[in-house]
């Protein structure tokens, strides 16, 4: 089967969604089918056919918009037998939304920001932006009209959301969780020494809750517990330091930037706090439970589905900062957070990269088998 993925950077340094085609287009490739990318940028990857596209690339909502039409002009010569979208292109058979309903996203946008004023001028940049207008018009093009064979969600938040904005029946979507790599996000050999260190991972500070975060340390500080907060991730950290010296953390808060090897850093942390606004299904969820990582996070996260009390603690909020602290404050506790551990562990053993890839394929050729019959 010549399965088609499209994507603007084919590389798996350039973020989550980039990551994930990446491995799968390799694993497909594995399996015997002829794999094209489409992209703007990419890099080579065994069994891939990589599809050059050469969309405008400035201002943004000009690359967006001539990233699917470029690909629609490709497709005319390279015709796959199954073409999978993430909501960034016209044509497909598959659409698969790794972000979750855009309009959804940007509310939640919006409502991470921490000040009236703030979430007034986000407001005015998101509503009127042409570069989300555009956005949302390619993600609803095949959705509104139909022209599709299979919807695949990546978690039931996300299902839940597509089917109450486009008006679809829930019975029409296949649920395919994210996969891990189990062998390199693994737990330590031993469990670190010393005060409770929670981790914080994120590209977005503010969108995934590092501001309620900062607040409930401070309480969680005030209650006499001994806990240091770990800060991995490219997002701005200026913007929070006047929030560090007010909550009298600043000795207790350390920010180390992107790092090349997070599995590494997993193993240094005691548990994970991802008090998110939005995460269609966050994989640094699943790789801290694959570490061995009891979690903290909302239920704004798709991925929050599959942790149980034995494994975590769900926030109905971000701000609600007080049960984000007793959350914290209980995984101050040894034995606690290392059975959470365990059970986080032995979660993510059944959530593999081969699981979703395996998945993923059989709703691929349904889609093709589904297109055969129709000509």
């Amino acid at each position: 089967m010549k399965i088609g993925l499209a994507i603007y950077n084919f590389d798996p340094k350039k973020g989550g969604a980039e990551r994930y085609t990446f491995d799968l287009a390799q694993r497909l490739a594995g399996k015997g089918h002829e794999v094209c990318v489409f992209c703007a940028r990419g890099i080579r990857a065994s069994g891939v056919t990589l599809i050059p596209l050469r969309p405008d690339s400035y201002p943004r909502w000009r690359r967006n918009l001539s990233f699917a039409l470029t690909h629609r002009q490709a497709l005319r010569k390279v015709r796959p037998d199954v073409m999978l979208g993430y909501g960034n292109v016209l044509d497909l058979d598959v659409y698969q939304s790794h972000g979750g309903v855009q309009r959804v996203w940007m509310d939640r946008e919006i409502a991470s920001c921490q000040t009236g004023a703030e979430r007034r001028i986000k407001t005015l940049l998101l509503r009127y932006s042409p570069n989300q207008a555009i956005q949302r018009w390619i993600e609803g093009y095949s959705v509104k009209r139909g022209n599709f064979k299979r919807i695949v969600a990546i978690s039931d938040m996300v299902r839940d959301h597509m089917s109450e904005h486009y008006g679809i029946d829930r019975s029409a979507f296949d649920i395919v969780y994210n996969g891990v790599d189990t062998e390199r996000f693994s737990p330590a050999p031993h469990m670190p020494s010393g005060p409770a260190t929670v981790l914080f991972c994120a590209g977005n500070f503010r969108l995934k809750g590092l501001g309620p975060l900062l607040k409930a340390l401070g309480g969680v500080v005030r209650r006499g517990k001994d806990v240091r907060l770990i800060v991995m991730g490219r997002g701005k950290q200026e913007r929070y330091r006047t929030l560090i010296n007010e909550e009298g953390i600043y000795d207790r808060v350390s920010f180390i930037g992107e790092q090349s090897a997070p599995e590494e850093i997993y193993r240094t942390a005691h548990m994970l706090a991802h008090p998110t606004y939005y995460d269609a299904c966050s994989l640094t969820t699943m790789e801290a439970m694959a570490s061995g990582l009891p979690v903290i996070t909302t239920r704004w996260n798709g991925a929050s589905a599959f942790v149980s009390p034995d494994e975590g603690y769900i926030i109905d909020e971000p701000e609600n900062t007080r049960a984000i602290g007793d959350a914290i404050a209980a995984l101050t506790d040894t034995g606690t957070r290392e059975a959470m551990g365990k059970n986080s562990r032995r979660k993510m053993e059944s959530f593999t990269m081969e699981r979703n890839a395996d998945e993923m394929e059989a709703v691929l050729v349904k889609a093709f088998e589904e297109k055969k019959r129709m000509r």
